[in-house]
């Protein structure tokens, strides 16, 4: 038994010393949006950039993985928007040149309606479900340069009623880059 006692004992001593040796490295990039979306009347989706990003565990990488994902949803809490469809897509460059990931998409694509649920803690340890529907669409790897670039996407909406509300979206992203070196330590405090 004392076999066990020490064999534990000196794996937690090692792991002790060797954790906060291990290092975390960072090479991943960010887009975000430039300036203030213009007001609109009618509704639009918002739009995020995916990276895609991975986490080695015990010390490794954090890294961005092209090409990246465009994402775009609508939070419908008035229970009336059926779908979206979108007619087209672009990503193009400071230099003109748009990306070939949009060459694989199939558009016109459309997207149905699903029941979303938030759930929130109140005082007392009441939860609070909220339900809305929301539209979710995806455009999987159109973004294939770690650059600057304007997205241009436009489509319609369809509310249960059959009525159709056409949308534009034209946004311009900047990007920068984090690569730097954190013990796993500060990553796990981190999180």
């Amino acid at each position: 038994m004392k076999t066990n006692t020490y064999s534990t004992f000196a794996i937690l001593l090692a792991a002790a010393l060797f954790l906060p040796s291990c290092n975390v490295k960072y090479d991943t990039v960010s887009f975000n949006a430039v300036g203030i979306m213009p007001a609109v009347k009618t509704p639009v989706p918002k739009i995020e950039v995916d990276t895609n990003v991975t986490a080695g565990m015990m010390g490794g990488a954090v890294k961005s993985n092209k090409p990246y994902d465009i994402q775009a949803y609508y939070m419908d809490d008035t229970f009336s928007f059926a779908s979206a469809e979108f007619s087209a897509v672009s990503v193009t460059y400071a230099d003109g040149s748009i990306d070939p990931g949009i060459t694989a998409l199939k558009l016109p694509m459309q997207f149905q309606n699903r029941i979303h649920e938030s759930h929130n803690s109140m005082d007392g340890g009441e939860i609070v479900v909220t339900k809305s529907r929301i539209i979710h669409a995806e455009f999987p790897g159109i973004v294939h340069r770690d650059e600057p670039f304007t997205l241009l996407i436009e489509g319609k909406f369809t509310k249960d009623d059959g009525t159709v509300i056409p949308f534009t979206i034209k946004q311009k992203y900047d990007m920068t880059r984090d690569q730097r070196t954190e013990t796993w330590v500060d990553f796990v405090s981190g999180c």
